[in-house]
């Protein structure tokens, strides 16, 4: 089975509907996993890696559709 990814718009609405320059804000920070993969489209990020992040950091996960 493939690993499950996300992008900007993901993590999005995973940390409630931040800003666009919030997700900016936070994938930026040392601490924020790095990227799987940097494509034409942008960064993309594992799902697993960033919920691990965010159980680290307390911040709460919203399930994204078809979770």
């Amino acid at each position: 089975m493939s690993e499950a990814l996300v992008g900007p718009a993901e993590i999005a609405k995973m940390f409630g509907g931040i800003s666009r320059q919030r997700v900016y804000q936070l994938t930026s920070r040392e601490d924020f996993p790095l990227p799987v993969a940097s494509l034409t489209v942008g960064k993309i990020w594992s799902y697993d890696d960033v919920v691990a992040y965010a159980g680290r950091t307390g911040r709460r996960i919203y399930p994204l559709e078809g979770d």
